[in-house]
């Protein structure tokens, strides 16, 4: 297939998602949390309790305790769709808000602001109040009348957006408080919400505008549909930690509790932090009881993000140093090891570390030599066999890609040489080469494979599925700046679409936060030669063949590889997103499926086969639009 036409085949399907989008739902995706009522705009949301405002640091940490008595949900009651001046704010919650006597929880309104302010300015409202408690400490309500419309004609006008956030101050004669407190000394009392926002006069809550935070954010920024979390400034490293925006309040405790599986030690059964949480979560006893031994006596590794950290992957050891992270599955069906060769554990079967890299020169037309390097990996203590290495990927999105209809991928097949990998009488979507078809699938697999874990009780597996498909896919955050558009032009002049399709639309799932959502996934889930130089080794028929990477979130991956703990220590109030967000982009990334390429520049030369003639066309811009594509890609 020439370039050209398979150019125009991708921009027809592309016209087709667009027009189905337009008679199912807007370009966004369906709300499973607002709707019209008698006129009257309704918006729900779930909140997860947070240390800070949203434009300081600690605002993205999960705190002591997250899994249990955290819960909050609200309400807004949007009249003036039937031209009334009212919006009325409901707010529930898990935990009595009685800290102090008669206080319970504050309301903030009409953001007033700076992100990059002092501590002060960046969560400045116009509008604070206590709100009016209406029962058992748990549930409070605020309303904005005739008055607030007349206060604040501009702010509250209809078509403009409001920022609104909660205060929660937990009360300590809660009978569980003492047993928390007494466990974990780090326990905390006082949270903040997210900030939310909505349109006046319409349902559904809003992201955050990067680039004019007063301002509705374009289509574009929405990556996940729906589930686009809201913000991502002061620690880009959590990006990929968030629940999906349009999380259901039904849904919320699984999430979190799933959470805590996702961060269990299957060996000692404690809950491991992240390495920048100065308040680390701990969990009481008879839990960390339960969860002890889970892991088999070989192993890789003893938790999901001991290898997904921050849920993305993990970088490469230095040589010399033994691999865990990185797997080497095993081509062999015969081999005594399985499937896959265990590295840890007392019954671990080799070790593996990196003895050297492999590496040669490209070079561009215009001169630039880009050097590719391989890493050889060195098995010692196992017998000899064939291995296909695997570095873990990012899980961001995984529901949402579980939900694109069987009949989606079909129609990509056939528009392209891609192919279907079928597991049984399912679809393959999940894993470096599409072997599994269901998020459930590749958590036992993960669970098996990776840690040793035979089996976790029912509703362990419910809830680990839940956390992993309900994370929320980070925003793009500059989609219409200038250099951005024109790389995205030079994306489809390469072809890349072809295979890093950029829309797909979900079908129906069995979370309604994924149904019917458009997302830009930039993968087709199926199969491609990448040719010699991308194949792992083996003598299997798949050896050269890899999934189509999701390029999604290709910045929130590398700001995940390092949270900069020893420069931007916890609770610094003079820190702001631009001293984040400008080191983050410095950290290291490792691409491709053994983190053999280092740059963007490498991951595209490295590619081969089905994309030989993408790549000639990249050796062939100049330094300008090369600088201009990866503009493009770093925004996604």
């Amino acid at each position: 297939m020439n370039c050209r036409f398979a150019t125009l085949i991708t921009l027809l399907i592309l016209l087709s998602t667009a027009l189905l989008t337009a008679l199912r739902g807007d370009e966004i995706g369906d709300q499973v949390n607002a709707r019209v009522v008698d006129g009257v705009a309704i918006t729900e949301g779930v909140i997860r309790v947070r240390r800070r405002h949203e434009n300081d640091m600690d605002f993205s940490k999960y705190n002591p305790f997250y899994w249990e008595g955290r819960r909050a949900w609200f309400k807004v009651e949007d009249y003036t769709p039937r031209g009334e001046k009212k919006m009325v704010f409901t707010l529930r919650t898990e935990w009595p808000q009685d800290y102090t006597p008669n206080r319970g929880a504050d309301f903030s309104a009409i953001y007033k602001g700076d992100p990059l302010g002092d501590e002060t300015g960046r969560s400045k409202f116009a509008m604070n109040t206590r709100m009016r408690h209406l029962g058992g400490f748990t549930h409070f309500e605020q309303e904005l009348g005739e008055l607030s419309f007349r206060q604040n004609p501009e702010d509250l006008k209809v078509g403009k957006q409001l920022t609104f956030e909660f205060r929660f101050f937990n009360t300590e004669s809660h009978p569980g408080w003492a047993k928390q407190k007494k466990h974990n000394p780090h326990n905390l009392f006082a949270y903040y919400s997210e900030f939310f926002r909505i349109k006046i006069g319409e349902p559904g809550l809003l992201i955050d505008n990067f680039e004019s935070p007063t301002d509705p954010a374009s289509a574009k920024s929405y990556a996940g549909g729906r589930t686009t979390i809201p913000t991502v400034r002061v620690e880009p490293w959590a990006a990929l930690q968030q629940h999906a925006l349009n999380l259901k309040p039904e849904n919320a405790q699984a999430f979190l509790s799933g959470r805590a599986w996702f961060h269990t030690d299957m060996v000692s059964g404690k809950h491991l932090s992240d390495p920048a949480d100065d308040k680390p979560s701990i969990f009481f006893d008879e839990m960390q009881a339960a969860r002890k031994g889970l892991a088999g006596e070989a192993y890789n590794t003893w938790s999901c993000n001991s290898c997904h950290i921050h849920n993305a992957g993990a970088l490469l050891p230095a040589l010399g140093e033994p691999v865990h992270t990185t797997v080497l599955r095993l081509a062999d069906p015969d081999s005594p090891h399985g499937k896959q060769l265990q590295t840890d554990g007392s019954g671990r079967e080799g070790t593996v570390t990196i003895g050297r890299y492999e590496t040669h020169e490209v070079t561009l037309e215009d001169g630039t030599a880009v050097e590719l390097s391989k890493p050889i990996f060195l098995i010692a203590g196992a017998r000899a066999v064939e291995v296909s290495p695997r570095t873990p990927p990012a899980i961001i999105g995984a529901g949402l890609l579980e939900a694109v209809p069987d009949e989606t991928i079909v129609g990509l097949a056939k528009f392209s040489s891609g192919e279907i990998r079928r597991v049984g009488n399912k679809i393959g979507r999940f894993g470096w080469k599409a072997g599994q078809p269901t998020v459930n699938d590749q958590n036992r697999s993960a669970l098996l494979e990776d840690m040793g874990v035979v089996k976790l009780g029912p509703s362990a597996m419910v809830e680990l599925e839940a956390y992993v498909s309900l994370l929320g896919v980070p925003p793009r955050t500059n989609p219409r700046r200038p250099d951005v558009v024109l790389g995205e032009k030079i994306f489809f002049d390469l072809n890349c679409q072809q295979c890093h399709s950029p829309s797909l639309r979900t079908g129906k799932s069995r979370f309604p936060e994924l149904s019917e959502q458009t997302i830009h996934p930039f993968t087709d889930l199926l199969l491609h030669d990448m040719g010699e130089g991308l194949s792992d080794g083996s003598s299997s028929p798949l050896a050269s063949k890899w999934r189509t990477a999701p390029l999604w979130a290709l910045k929130n991956k590398r700001h995940a590889a390092d949270d900069q703990v020893g420069r931007f220590r916890s609770g610094d109030i003079q820190v702001t997103y631009l001293d984040t967000q400008k080191a983050a982009n410095q950290n290291p990334i490792q691409l491709l499926h053994d983190g053999r390429a280092r740059s963007l520049a490498e991951a595209i030369l490295w590619h081969g086969g089905e994309a030989g003639g993408s790549v000639k066309a990249y050796k062939a811009l100049s330094q300008k639009e090369r600088s201009l594509l990866e503009s493009y890609l770093w925004d996604l």
